[in-house]
Formats: C-alpha cells, sequence, structure tokens
C-alpha cells in the first residue's frame, strides 16, 4: 500500500511514520505540510491512501480534498483530525473521504483502519 502523509505537526507525523513503518506492504511515498505541497505530491506520486490532517501550515485539508478527489476517484483518503465537530466530518465524508478519525481518540486504531483499506477494493 501507497501511502501520502499530509501533516503539519511533527509529532504526529514521527509517529504516523512509525505505524505505517510498522505494516508489511505498506511504504510512505511522499509528505507535506502545506495544501499546495500536498495537491502537488499526491499527483505526482499517485498513492493508494492519503492520510489527511485538516489544519495544515498553510491552507487546509478541506481544500486538498475538493482540488484531489475529481482526479483521482479510486484514491482513499483517511482524514485525522482535533476538530471533532460533526460539520467537518460530514464535510469530509461528502467531499469524498473514506474516514474521518480523531487524532486524540482513534490515532491507536489506524493500523487496522489502513489493512481494511488494502483488502477492500478501490472505488
Amino acid at each position: 500500500m501507497k501511502i501520502f502523509l499530509v501533516e503539519d505537526s511533527e509529532v504526529i507525523l514521527v509517529h504516523l511514520r512509525h505505524i505505517v513503518s510498522e505494516m508489511p506492504g505498506a511504504v510512505v511515498l511522499g509528505e507535506a505540510n502545506r495544501q499546495d505541497d500536498a495537491v502537488a505530491g499526491i499527483a505526482v506520486t499517485r498513492p493508494d491512501v492519503v492520510i489527511l490532517d485538516l489544519g495544515l501550515a498553510q491552507g487546509n485539508g478541506i481544500e486538498v480534498l475538493r482540488h484531489v478527489r475529481p482526479l483521482q476517484p479510486a484514491l482513499r483518503f483517511i482524514v485525522l483530525s482535533n476538530k471533532t465537530a460533526e460539520q467537518y466530518r460530514n464535510r469530509c465524508l461528502d467531499l469524498g473521504a473514506h474516514l474521518f478519525l480523531d487524532k486524540a481518540r482513534d490515532l491507536e486504531n489506524l493500523p487496522r483502519h489502513l489493512a481494511a483499506l488494502e483488502v477492500r477494493p478501490a472505488n
């Protein structure tokens, strides 16, 4: 599974790298902490999954979803955020995210969610 990480917190990014490194067959193709870099990096690397933070150093994850989803409809997005209000969750799911996870509560379950995406065919 090829994964692209979009996260502006170095602490979370280190944790995400560790999670991916523990998964057989998973590899991080690229990383970004800004909206424009994420859109460009995803276009170049063509990952299977993007792990996407909503709050970025510049821009936001919603705009990344809005730009990338129409260009790569089979790409699967897992949104991780501290912004857990229903409005954020609903907006991301409406834009094509497969999962919306709370960083504080759901990060430990990320390997299970990634494994489930790996066995499920892309849409």
